[in-house]
């Protein structure tokens, strides 16, 4: 199976939220920040992660025409 096939809707949303939380968790772990609650009140939107989404729909679209 090609890994464009793979990734659902559901799967992006999944990747999408999965790359800010890591995003996330570097600066807080960089900085020292002991806990997560500035992130989820600054991230309460969706415009981040729509970014992430189309980013990872791209790579998957280049993937799937470099086959």
């Amino acid at each position: 199976m090609k890994i464009w096939e793979q990734y659902t809707e559901d799967g992006i949303n999944d990747l999408a939220r999965e790359a800010l939380d890591a995003a996330c968790l570097l600066i807080q772990e960089r900085l020292g920040v002991a806990t997560g609650d500035l992130a989820g009140m600054f991230f309460d939107d969706d415009r981040v992660e729509d970014s992430f989404r189309n980013y990872i729909r791209s790579e998957l679209h280049w993937a799937e025409n470099e086959s």
